[in-house]
């Protein structure tokens, strides 16, 4: 069964929407959209588009490869503005940028995609402020399908800081047995086989067809690549589907319910910043 994604986030949106406008709320979210990768701009775009149908304002910022100082600046800015209450950088930064660094400049508590060495940590040690929106996104999936995972065996392919490394966390905190792999993995076969849980993270198109899956397995594809101007996965679709229990389809899948996260984590931001501007003033 194909998982229609958008469905999914769909009502997510209808929730923060609800929320926003019964309690008068009025987040703000600050984009970071730093080079020329086309991606960034379409997703960024995404995101605007998304924030104005439920309540929330966004703006974005643009930098070019040489303007890191002027980055910098502009986010230090927004660190100190009670007026914004999310902050979220679209990724990939330019490889002239120090991506850590500024991940951890990032004010906490406006840090909707917890990319901050500060949040992540506080993911990993099981007391998170947010969840990173992707591998969150990943979760709410698995969890609409009301399946029992207790002691299933979850494979992730990937093991990015943002995206593999976390959703394996979120996985053992659904009480599954992860193996993670990567694109290194020797005998990527052997591990992918044996998953009744297999989430693809990589960012390479046809990693993974029809005869690196066994029957029955839920196939959560999370890599996104271009390809003679389409977007693919990162399993070949066509060989895998009849195979699987449930599949996400790229585009489609996982992509809109990521966006939906952005929108209910800027809301939780709202909600902190307000209240830790309260607590200051009383």
């Amino acid at each position: 069964m194909v998982i229609d994604g958008r469905n999914i986030a769909k009502s997510i949106r209808e929730k923060v929407k609800s929320e926003i406008f019964e309690k008068n709320y009025h987040p703000k979210l600050a984009i970071l959209v730093a080079g020329n990768d086309e991606a960034s701009l379409i997703y960024a775009n995404t995101k605007i588009k998304a924030c104005a149908n439920v309540g929330i304002d966004a703006y974005t910022y643009f930098f070019t490869n040489d303007e890191e100082d002027k980055f910098l600046k502009k986010l230090d800015e927004l660190n100190t503005d009670d007026s914004i209450h999310g902050i979220m950088i679209e990724m990939p930064l330019p490889k002239s940028y120090d991506a850590q660094r500024i991940y951890d400049l990032i004010n906490p508590i406006k840090d909707v995609d917890c990319i901050s060495t500060y949040n992540m940590g506080r993911l990993f040690s099981g007391n998170p402020l947010y969840l990173p929106c992707t591998p969150y996104a990943i979760l709410t999936i698995l969890k609409s399908l009301d399946i029992e995972y207790t002691g299933k065996h979850a494979v992730v392919v990937g093991r990015s800081n943002i995206l593999g490394k976390p959703v394996a966390k979120l996985m053992l905190d659904l009480d599954m047995t992860v193996t993670q792999c990567h694109s290194k993995t020797l005998n990527l076969e052997e591990y992918t086989k044996t998953a009744d849980v297999l989430v693809l993270a990589v960012g390479r198109r046809n990693l993974v067809g029809g005869q690196m899956v066994k029957k029955g397995t839920i196939v959560i594809d999370a890599g996104i690549n271009e390809y003679n101007g389409e977007i693919y996965g990162d399993c070949d679709f066509q060989s895998v589907e009849s195979l699987c229990s449930y599949i996400t389809p790229v585009p489609g899948g996982v992509g809109p319910v990521t966006t939906s996260i952005v929108l209910s984590n800027t809301l939780e931001a709202y909600k902190n910043v307000i209240k830790n501007f309260n607590s200051k003033t009383s």
